[in-house]
């Protein structure tokens, strides 16, 4: 007689076990979709000294980078817009998929077209302005 290992602890808490595995994909979809945090891979640098907690600062463009892995942190908005590869300097740079641009930020694919979702982080254009590109804010690294 054959008996499987667990069955019994899931058989008396399916819900655990949902749980645990409902945290865990949230956790993945949610690291691509956020910004860094400020002073880890992929963020900005930790004023006023412009350090990293992370990794070496990029002072002029303001952003934490790994040495080994430059491109580590960096989605450029996610694959479906970009990805990161590095530039003749070895820093991190967003090359975008067709529809996307990083005119606005250079570590982060906006669309071409405004969308019916705007995403948050590329700088609005209204329509009576003729498509001016003037960032509404600081350069975003969540990449």
């Amino acid at each position: 007689m054959t008996r499987r290992i667990g069955s019994k602890f899931l058989a008396k808490f399916p819900m655990a076990m949902l749980a645990a595995v409902l945290m865990t994909a949230c956790f993945e979809g949610a690291e691509r979709d956020k910004p860094a945090p400020p002073g880890n891979l992929g963020g900005l640098c930790l004023a006023p000294d412009g350090h990293c907690s992370i990794g070496q600062c990029n002072q002029d463009k303001n952003y934490c980078f790994d040495a080994a892995n430059p491109c580590e942190g960096f989605f450029c908005g996610g694959e479906d817009r970009g990805v990161c590869i590095l530039d003749e300097a070895l820093q991190p740079s967003c090359v975008c998929n067709l529809g996307y641009n990083n005119e606005t930020f250079a570590l982060y694919c906006c669309a071409d077209e405004p969308t019916l979702q705007p995403d948050p982080n590329c700088a609005p254009t209204a329509p009576n302005d003729a498509g001016s590109s003037e960032p509404s804010g600081g350069e975003s690294s969540s990449g």
